[in-house]
């Protein structure tokens, strides 16, 4: 074996030197990661949240994905299906039957209906087919995973210590440059696309972190972890992204939300305010109104600065955010019902603008999305498609403080208090963000989502143990 496993290893790297193709040289490392794998899947379950902080983006000719991470999630998904298959006649349906699961189910099937009617049908169908691989690994799969708590505490363990190396990276970059806004939005890469990106896993691992801490006995470790949260906090806070840093507010608020069994009163407040919100604007043209002036709105190199020119409406990632928003709002009125398809927002907003709202970067040469899931799915699914997207929502959160309550467990509670302020974290983000299926973010969603049900199904073993 040892000399089999050379043999490889030497081969392979002469094949990669002479070809001048070194990725070739990764290829005994496949093949011994798979083997181990088939013996045992979980290796990759975990290994996953282990590559997660250092995914990188590679585009291959006009084809974007995240190495190691997409892959992984395939071959996830690709396990999940065989250990279903094979075990069918021991599956329990108990976890399907759940509201949470009957929403994302609802969600899969109309994102489906809507891309057979789509005006992009191809790139519909490889947004739905994207949606499967963050799904069924860490949504279904995990119903399979998430035996105890303890599984829980592993990914905890994992993204503490190897987000945190990913942390201190950047911050050693960002120090080395003066910390500097400019500076907040490359030295975060290749490791992470943008500072967006970056801060958003940072805020919503942070719940976790928190509650692991919490759950610790050991007066030693206890200080390690709160170091880990700090680390976090001060990251967050030189990453310079408004909505991260406001998300810390908004997850503390949460928390008192929850503890005191708010949240419908705080959805249905929401809810009513979004009403308003979007009628006012919509009232006789309003938001024409908001329209920034061309020459003031620029970028600025000063984090105050930004903040400052947000709110007179002269910062120009904001006004870009808003003239994106202006062409959705457009398309809403041609196709209300089911929408443009699932992803065919790029393809299509450039004939609904509004050249009044137009910026110094409305050529789009990244080409990035709208900047808001929801106006995201309502332009691409239709009416129907986002009140079935904030059914989800609004479940998993209501569950979430049912299930909080229902335990009795203080170190289950915790965990279950995590994953429902990282779905309101992850629901502020996709505000003025497109998140939820990028691999940072995606994974985070589904898998608090299925905690979730977990526990509420009473299917998860109630282990009384102290912490390390």
């Amino acid at each position: 074996m040892f000399f089999a496993i050379g043999a490889l290893i030497v081969f392979f790297s002469f094949v990669a030197v002479s070809k001048e193709n070194y990725f070739l040289a990764l290829i005994p490392v496949g093949i011994f990661a798979l083997l181990a794998v088939i013996n045992d899947y979980r290796i990759l379950y975990y290994g996953f949240w282990v590559t997660l902080p250092f995914s990188i983006e590679f585009y291959f000719g006009s084809i974007g994905i995240d190495l190691p991470t997409e892959p992984m999630m395939l071959g996830l998904t690709a396990i999940a299906i065989i250990v279903f298959l094979s075990r069918i006649d021991k599956i329990s349906l108990q976890h399907l039957y759940h509201p949470i699961s009957c929403f994302l189910i609802l969600h899969l099937v109309w994102m489906f209906f809507t891309s057979l009617f789509s005006q992009s049908p191809i790139v519909s169908y490889k947004f739905f087919l994207a949606k499967m691989w963050y799904v069924i690994p860490f949504f279904f799969f995990s119903f399979h995973m998430v035996k105890d708590i303890s599984v829980i505490e592993k990914i905890v363990k994992i993204l503490a210590v190897f987000l945190s190396i990913a942390v201190i990276i950047v911050l050693t970059r960002h120090a080395l440059d003066g910390f500097t806004f400019k500076g907040s939005h490359h030295v975060v890469r290749p490791i992470f696309r943008n500072h967006v990106s970056y801060s958003s896993i940072l805020v919503i691992v942070l719940p976790f972190l928190w509650a692991f801490r919490d759950n610790l006995k050991n007066i030693n470790n206890k200080r390690w972890m709160t170091a880990v949260v700090l680390l976090f906090v001060i990251a967050t806070y030189f990453s310079y992204t408004r909505a991260a840093q406001g998300c810390i507010i908004i997850a503390i608020g949460t928390y008192f939300i929850i503890k005191f069994r708010l949240a419908k009163l705080a959805i249905i407040s929401a809810c009513i305010l979004a009403v308003l919100l979007s009628t006012h604007l919509v009232t006789n043209n309003k938001y024409l109104d908001y329209a920034p002036d061309f020459e003031k709105t620029i970028a600025h190199t000063s984090f105050d600065n930004i903040l400052e020119a947000t709110m007179k409406m002269e910062d120009i990632s904001t006004m870009e955010r808003v003239y994106r928003w202006v062409a959705g709002g457009q398309m809403i009125k041609e196709k209300p019902i089911i929408g443009f398809g699932p992803g065919s927002f790029y393809n299509h907003y450039t004939k609904y603008t509004v050249s009044s709202f137009e910026t110094y970067v409305s050529d789009n040469p990244e080409k990035s999305g709208i900047h808001s899931y929801y106006l995201m799915t309502l332009v691409e699914q239709g009416v129907i498609g986002l009140i079935i997207f904030m059914g989800l929502v609004f479940s998993i959160i209501l569950y979430g403080e049912k299930v909080y309550h229902k335990l009795k467990n203080s170190k289950e509670q915790n965990y279950i208090m995590a994953a429902t302020l990282s779905i309101v974290v992850i629901c502020t983000l996709c505000l003025i963000n497109d998140l939820i299926e990028i691999d940072k973010v995606g994974p985070f969603f589904f898998l608090c989502a299925s905690i979730i049900v977990i526990y509420d199904s009473n299917t998860i073993k109630s282990i009384d143990y102290e912490s390390e």
